[in-house]
């Protein structure tokens, strides 16, 4: 029973690895054909681990945390996790930032046009009754 359950545990492990290590590829704009020349490996070998047949040594785990510019707990946690989802709530969070920033630029920048328009409106019929 042990057994079973362990080999379950390591089928997600290596799941979680694969699709991440693809995302991190992807992301960074290579080819499976690229990161395998990186690594020193073979194209197979890459196509491995992302479709979550073979584990990683501590040796390539370094590499790709340095390739990749991540933490080891990143490589590994499956994608659906606390990790991802801090991701997606940041994410949302500097959307609104953004969206509340840009209303209140909107804002600041329409009453600045219309004070000029009003001063230069208001200077406008001061100058025309002077005139008169």
């Amino acid at each position: 029973m042990f057994y079973l359950s362990a080999m379950t545990n390591i089928q997600s492990i290596r799941k979680a690895l694969g699709k991440n290590v693809r995302r991190f590829r992807e992301e960074a704009g290579l080819t499976q054909e690229a990161l395998a020349e990186k690594l020193g490996f073979s194209t197979s070998h890459i196509a491995n681990i992302e479709g979550g047949k073979t584990g990683i040594s501590d040796e390539i785990l370094a590499n790709l945390c340095n390739l990749f510019n991540k933490k080891p707990a990143e490589i590994y946690n499956e994608p659906d996790t606390d990790f991802a989802i801090d991701k997606k709530l940041t994410a949302a969070i500097n959307d609104s930032v953004k969206k509340a920033f840009q209303n209140s630029y909107d804002d600041i920048s329409k009453e600045i046009l219309r004070q000029v328009s009003n001063a230069i409106t208001v200077r406008g019929y001061s100058e025309r009754r002077r005139e008169r």
